[in-house]
């Protein structure tokens, strides 16, 4: 009877591992740039359907908007393509009292870089100069 089994462990044993190597999702650990040494967070890439890209950012230890700059208010979660243009992905949800943001948006692209800034406001064109993470992404 072990020999019945044994194969049928391999199998399953082999199926639940496949995820684990990379089968469609990629993580990345990202650290704040000089506007925000402290912060640190991470981000994780899922495809997900429609060969599209699943991507959440979680950022802990941020300096609070209003004290990255003047008239600083919120953060944005930007992509950027290979030729360099950036799409606004979504605004990050900052809680002021666990100093932690998130954010959750889809992309097609699967080779872009992920770019978070402190923006004036929520309807920033592009990104500014207050970059706070840069992170490339190859999630192909």
């Amino acid at each position: 009877m072990p020999r019945r089994i044994t194969p049928w462990l391999a199998f399953f044993a082999l199926l639940l591992g496949v995820p684990a190597c990379g089968g469609g999702s990629w993580s990345y650990d990202v650290v704040g740039t000089s506007r925000d040494p402290g912060a640190e967070g991470h981000l994780q890439i899922e495809r997900i359907e429609g060969g599209n890209r699943l991507v959440t950012a979680t950022i802990t230890h941020m300096t609070p908007p209003d004290r990255l700059g003047s008239g600083i208010t919120t953060f944005v979660m930007w992509f950027r393509n290979a030729q360099g243009r950036s799409t606004m992905a979504s605004l990050l949800e900052y809680d002021p009292e666990s100093r932690t943001a998130r954010a959750t948006a889809t992309t097609p692209m699967s080779t872009f870089v992920v770019v978070i800034t402190a923006e004036r406001n929520a309807n920033a064109a592009e990104p500014s100069e207050n970059v706070l993470f840069t992170q490339r992404v190859a999630a192909e």
